[in-house]
């Protein structure tokens, strides 16, 4: 028998490992991931868990009891996001255990994991997905620490190194796509669906390019105007509901919503096509699921770009930060090594261990007590319930798990006997 390996496990698909096409049925933005997290949380074997979700990247980090056992869990649990066999995600999900999978999120939170080396949004990102696992009560100490570390990374590496300078994004790649095909954008009026921070940055990039006439489109015409004052000029803020109306007159659109599915479709195009006279359109989709669908560049005069477009422009366009990519990846380096040491004096500490286990024990012992005498319980409400008990245990048990494991890493750099007994 297989002796259990505990660790760190991040798998996940990216823009080095899929396709757009592929990346969207593995989204794991909103309630999606939240519910894929709660899913795993409840196996026994899974400790921690939180998603880290983003245009271009659905990954999941993950604490295991058991390492081997778990990946072949989350494996499974994409399987069934993709609607695939598990065989068929082999070439699309990148697996990364223990260390390979902390420097993963130390490299992406210092940008350099990025479509665009240095984009800003990453950061912010990170901070996302740690405070969703806190929320869902799935993040314990080791990711909290790990996201912490990661994030600290992120500052450093726009504060200690050049990796942000041109403040590039993939806001700023769609907007030189625009400006490329159409040329001069004063005389352009351009559409930005989506009034969130990918929308905005893409609105604030066209109109540094020289666009003058933008229309904001958001369910939220309120939220729509406030990103249109920001960008000035001409720009207005729409409500969506008249994206047709935007579709039969404008010279390009960007596109960047939470839809889970297209908002911009060949039927809803095909509408249009007669009114625009033939003048040219280009649709540019940075949205993971995609706002447009492929088959509108079927239409006459109507040009699709997705974000796999967009990282061949990047590798055409942007020269590659030589220098900077390898001081954060020294960053990177540095805080994996002191991650792991702080993990291998979490590890040698019995006590630890021992405390969790005694706690998992009671919990679980208390719970089949409870649920017996409830039956009339149904599935969701019985898992909710496991979930708020493990979140209980988290919480209480964190301040002393600090407490033990400052105590194990002075141990550790002290060099006492049975500190690193896991090396």
């Amino acid at each position: 028998m297989t002796e259990r390996e505990r660790g760190i496990i991040n798998i996940g698909a990216s823009h080095q490992t899929a396709s757009v096409a592929a990346r969207e049925r593995f989204a794991l933005s909103g309630e999606r991931g939240r519910l894929l997290c709660l899913e795993l949380a409840a196996h026994p074997d899974v400790l921690e868990v939180a998603a880290l979700a983003t245009c271009n990247r659905s990954e999941l980090y993950l604490v295991a009891e058991d390492v081997e056992r778990v990946t072949q869990v989350a494996v499974a649990a994409f399987a069934r996001l993709a609607d695939a066999a598990p065989e068929e995600l082999d070439t699309m999900l990148a697996v990364r255990p223990h260390a390979a999978g902390i420097d993963h999120l130390m490299r992406t939170a210092g940008g350099i994991e990025s479509v665009v080396p240095g984009e800003a949004q990453i950061q912010g990102q990170v901070r996302i997905a740690h405070q969703a696992a806190q929320e869902a009560g799935t993040c314990g100490p080791v990711l909290d620490r790990l996201f912490r570390s990661a994030v600290q990374v992120g500052k450093r590496a726009r504060t200690e190194t050049q990796i942000g300078d041109g403040r590039a994004s993939v806001g700023s790649v769609a907007a030189e796509l625009v400006a490329g095909r159409i040329g001069d954008l004063g005389g352009a009026r351009i559409a930005v669906l989506g009034a969130g921070k990918m929308g905005g940055l893409a609105a604030r990039s066209l109109a540094d390019r020289g666009a003058r006439r933008i229309d904001i489109a958001n369910r939220s015409v309120e939220r729509a105007a406030k990103v249109a004052a920001e960008v000035g000029f001409e720009s207005v803020g729409v409500d969506i509901k008249e994206l047709e109306r935007e579709l039969a007159t404008c010279d390009a659109v960007v596109s960047s919503t939470n839809a889970p599915h297209a908002v911009i479709t060949k039927a809803k195009l095909e509408k249009v096509i007669a009114a625009r006279g033939g003048r040219p359109l280009v649709l540019v989709d940075l949205a993971v699921p995609r706002d447009i669908e492929p088959e509108c560049g079927e239409l006459p005069g109507v040009d699709v770009y997705d974000l796999d477009d967009l990282e061949r422009v990047v590798s055409q366009t942007f020269e590659v930060r030589g220098d900077a990519v390898a001081a954060v990846e020294a960053l990177a380096a540095e805080a994996t090594e002191e991650f792991t040491r702080w993990l291998r004096a979490e590890d040698a500490t019995p006590a630890i261990r021992d405390m969790r286990e005694r706690a998992e024990a009671v919990r679980s012992a208390e719970l089949k007590r409870f649920m017996a005498r409830m039956v009339h319980l149904a599935p969701e409400d019985r898992r909710r319930i496991e979930q708020l008990t493990r979140s209980i245990v988290n919480r209480l048990l964190h301040a002393p798990t600090v407490r033990l494991r400052e105590a194990a890493e002075r141990a550790v750099a002290a060099g006492e006997p049975g500190a690193a007994e896991h090396e």
